[in-house]
C-alpha cells in the first residue's frame, strides 16, 4: 500500500512561524507570563541566568515546524479543507495526542496543574490556528 499526501510545504512554513510566535505572544507579560513564572517558582531573572535561551528558542521553532508538518498530514489525510473541519482536525489531534498524553505526570508527580494548562492551552490554541491555516490553504 502506497500512501501519499498532498502537502502545501509554503502553508506548513507559514503555520509553523505562526505558531512559534503565538509562543512569544502566549508567554508574554500580555498574556500569562507572570502566573507562569509564579507556576514555576521562578523569576524572568532567573529565566534569563539560566543562559538557555538562544538553545530554547532555537529547539521552539523547529519544534513548531515539526509541529505544522505533521499536522498537516493529518489535515490532508482527513481531507479538511473547510475552517471548521481545520478545527476539528487540530482539536482532535490535540486531544488524542496532547491533553492525553502531558496530563498524567502532573497528577502523578504531583506538578503544578496550571502549568499544565497553560502549556495545553498554548498548543490547544497553536494547533487550531496551524490544522485551520493548513486547511484553508491545501
Amino acid at each position: 500500500m502506497e500512501t501519499t499526501f498532498k502537502i502545501n510545504y509554503f502553508a506548513v512554513l507559514i503555520s509553523g512561524v505562526a505558531y512559534f510566535l503565538l509562543g512569544g505572544l502566549w508567554y508574554s507579560p500580555l498574556l500569562f507570563s507572570k502566573t507562569w513564572l509564579a507556576a514555576m517558582g521562578k523569576t524572568a531573572e532567573q529565566i534569563k541566568q539560566s543562559g538557555g535561551a538562544t538553545l530554547a528558542y532555537i529547539t521552539s521553532f523547529i519544534g513548531s515546524l515539526a509541529a505544522a508538518l505533521v499536522l498537516a498530514v493529518f489535515v490532508d489525510y482527513a481531507g479538511a479543507d473547510t475552517l471548521e473541519a481545520g478545527l476539528a482536525t487540530g482539536f482532535f489531534i490535540w486531544l488524542g495526542f496532547v491533553a492525553t498524553t502531558v496530563a498524567p505526570p502532573y497528577f502523578y508527580e504531583d506538578r503544578n496543574k496550571r502549568l499544565y494548562l497553560i502549556y495545553s492551552g498554548y498548543t490547544l490554541v497553536g494547533f487550531l490556528m496551524m490544522a485551520s491555516i493548513l486547511a484553508l490553504w491545501r
